[in-house]
């Protein structure tokens, strides 16, 4: 798009994290291996600097004033830091590409005034080193340009959380400007039968053969924040073969709000409080999509994703994130959760996670 400040995922990858953060690179990178991703489009850490450069200095004194250790002061300084950027000028086109990217992320799904998600995609985040995930906001079921536009300036304020200042106190200047550079995605909404997260690598003990997958009824968020205990699937890679399961009592499920902006949680119904959310057909689909992710990446993800139905009465799964798994990936694992595949697992792990090995 003309100006720059607007770069849809097609056209980025991961070298392109400078520009749009580590999620939105991710999600550009996925595009280009084709796997299936929701479409959007990243508005770039350029906007960011820009519309900051009006308001930096009163943003740096807040940080600069504050005590890291306090939470008074800390949510003082994400307060004052909204206010701050809800009211900065926005650079030059920004605005426009914002509407013009909306219309035509409208214009691609075929429906006016599509649900998206605004997501902070920070430069230092979704990287191989395990930091600052989880420190800036996502707004979901966000409808119409101007509430785009709101929810933009809402994750730029983002920065200024107060897990994400105190976090930052700790490093060293070089490291605490990196962590303060943010863009923003814009991705269609996926309205989810069932969503959850992947690793592919045991969250338990760091085994490299297995697929290990969280699903619960409804949107993915439920489970990302823990409001629901899912479902558990172990999957071998060597097939990829269902294992074992665990099939938790879900009776609460997050769904769009009925106004259409925003989400809510509401009531499992009887009949699926205690059905598993996938079948062994699915599960072994998902698994084979997150095996292709790890296969690209060369080394463990840490993958969110949603099971769509299709109007045909198909379905598909879309990827949401993939990030590398960060807290096993580096170890060997602790014993192999498939009995006898011991030397297929080395050779996966070689293959796959060179590190790991």
């Amino acid at each position: 798009m003309p100006g720059g400040l607007v770069r849809w995922f097609d056209d980025v990858r991961l070298g392109d994290r400078p520009d749009v953060g580590g999620k939105c690179a991710s999600l550009g990178e996925l595009v280009a291996a084709g796997i299936p991703v929701p479409r959007g489009f990243a508005v770039t850490v350029a906007a960011f600097e820009a519309v900051r450069s009006g308001v930096g200095d009163a943003l740096d004194r807040l940080v600069a004033g504050c005590d890291p250790g306090s939470p008074p002061a800390l949510r003082d300084v994400r307060h004052r830091a909204g206010e701050l950027l809800a009211g900065a000028a926005l650079p030059g086109t920004l605005e426009a590409e914002v509407r013009a990217g909306y219309a035509e992320l409208c214009r691609r799904a075929g429906r006016d005034d599509v649900p998206v998600a605004v997501r902070s995609s920070a430069v230092a985040e979704d990287g191989a080193a395990a930091s600052f995930a989880g420190q800036q906001e996502t707004y979901l079921w966000v409808r119409g340009a101007d509430d785009v536009l709101r929810r933009l300036r809402d994750c730029w304020a983002s920065v200024y959380t107060p897990q994400a200042v105190a976090y930052r106190a700790g490093l060293d200047g070089t490291r605490r400007r990196e962590g303060a550079r943010i863009a923003v995605g814009v991705q269609e909404m996926v309205d989810a039968r069932v969503a959850g997260v992947a690793f592919t690598v045991s969250p338990l003990t760091g085994d490299p053969s297995v697929v290990a997958v969280n699903a619960s009824w409804g949107l993915g968020e439920a489970v990302v924040s823990g409001e629901v205990t899912p479902d558990e699937y172990w999957v071998s890679k060597i097939g990829p073969v269902l294992t074992r399961s665990t099939v938790a009592h879900k009776t609460w499920r997050r769904v769009p709000a009925p106004s259409g902006s925003g989400t809510v949680l509401v009531d499992v119904p009887p009949d699926l409080v205690d059905a598993p959310c996938l079948d062994r057909a699915l599960v072994t689909e998902l698994a084979g999509i997150a095996v292709r992710v790890e296969r690209h990446y060369g080394r463990p993800q840490d993958i969110e994703w949603a099971l769509a139905d299709d109007g045909d009465g198909g379905h598909r799964f879309l990827l949401l994130q993939s990030r590398p798994e960060t807290v096993h990936a580096v170890r060997p694992a602790a014993r192999s959760e498939v009995p006898g595949y011991l030397s297929v697992v080395r050779s996966i792990a070689a293959r796959t996670c060179p590190e790991a090995s």
